[in-house]
């Protein structure tokens, strides 16, 4: 063979081989860019439908804290937590909007879940006979518990606003 031919030889594999990495540094790039395109419109949507959920259960525990505050047996209402449960259910939340905040959207959740808990207990209780023993008890505690977990989940709302108004989703 000669010189030529084998120098000739090479400079092509070696020029396809760039080529080829090249192309898929190109293709790589790409889908990254477009994962984290979806990665970021996904963010802003579950963004969007949980501060409307959080925004109604913060209104509808305004709306009954003063009956808790005010009388013994409260009052039955409902917090949703459908978006939430529906967000978690993807598995990369955390991902998808960061760590920090799923941090502290899983803890305002947690305060909205607790009350729902007890109201579900007190709600309950108001069937049950009033002779058991301790019913007045029983019921004062679950309104205490309840009324802690509302001035919880309210300081905790004021925050979650401030950091999502604030800051931006994180996104890799």
């Amino acid at each position: 063979m000669k010189p030529d031919l084998v120098g000739a030889i090479l400079i092509q594999t070696t020029a396809s081989l760039i080529g080829v990495f090249v192309g898929a540094l190109a293709a790589l790039a790409t889908d990254h860019h477009r994962t984290r395109r979806r990665q970021e419109r996904r963010a802003r949507t579950l963004l969007r439908i949980l501060k409307q959920e959080l925004a109604e259960n913060h209104e509808t525990i305004l709306a009954v804290r003063p009956v808790y505050e005010s009388t013994a047996w409260g009052k039955s209402f409902y917090l949703s937590t459908i978006a939430w449960e529906t967000a978690l259910a993807s598995g990369d939340l955390p991902e998808i909007l960061g760590y920090e905040l799923a941090d502290q959207l899983a803890v305002q959740y947690g305060w909205l879940s607790r009350i729902r808990y007890h109201v579900d207990l007190l709600t309950r209780l108001w069937l049950a006979p009033r002779e058991i023993g301790g019913y007045e008890e029983i019921q004062r505690g679950f309104r205490q518990a309840i009324l802690s977990a509302m001035e919880k989940a309210l300081a905790g709302h004021r925050e979650l606003v401030e950091h999502v108004r604030t800051g931006r989703p994180e996104t890799s």
